[in-house]
């Protein structure tokens, strides 16, 4: 039996490709499993959440840091969080076998946590992200899945509920119908298979 992976990125990719300037070339390079370097965007957001962790972990981030303040806020807010929790689920969709993973970045008392780094922030930037859903279908003891984002100042949180929160599995649906139409799905299957 063939088994394919997907996950929140995979997907997020597919839905900005028509969406950004660049953004269908960006998805070709994600179902290709090709690595652009990292944007300055990318590199914050990897150091703030590595801050946090290390912070987590009894190494407290300098108080002329400038991001001391909300490193040592969000480090005591997640205390006791479980961090970096790989999970996987097998599903039929299409008649196809999926093996959905994600990587929560924390993990507490039935709630999902996300750390993003976003020099500007708007209220409901992640509405349409495939990522609270996914990691609801992944995790279905979480009640809750809260995005925690950064601008470097001040901490904001989006919260969504379970019962709030769409099924991931139309979107997937969608995704490998797309992939099918536009004779993408022998590239998936090479770079996606589950092993």
């Amino acid at each position: 039996m063939d088994k394919y992976r997907i996950s929140q990125t995979l997907l997020s990719a597919w839905q900005y490709a028509y969406k950004l300037d660049d953004g269908y070339d960006s998805f070709l390079k994600t179902l290709n499993r090709q690595k652009d370097p990292p944007t300055q965007a990318m590199l914050d957001g990897i150091r703030f959440e590595s801050m946090v962790n290390a912070s987590l972990d009894g190494n407290p981030v300098p108080d002329d840091h400038e991001w001391a303040r909300p490193v040592l806020n969000l480090s005591r807010y997640l205390d006791g969080a479980q961090k970096q929790v790989s999970i996987y689920k097998d599903l039929e969709v299409e008649g196809e076998h999926i093996l959905l993973h994600g990587v929560l970045d924390f993990l507490k008392r039935g709630v999902i946590y996300d750390t993003k780094f976003s020099h500007s922030y708007r209220v409901g930037k992640f509405f349409s992200s495939p990522q609270h859903p996914a990691y609801m279908e992944l995790l279905p003891e979480a009640y809750r899945f809260e995005y925690l984002i950064c601008d470097g100042t001040y901490i904001y949180r989006e919260k969504y509920d379970r019962y709030e929160t769409p099924s991931i599995l139309p979107r997937i649906r969608d995704f490998l119908r797309f992939l099918k139409q536009y004779n993408l799905w022998d590239t998936y299957t090479e770079k996606w298979r589950a092993y």
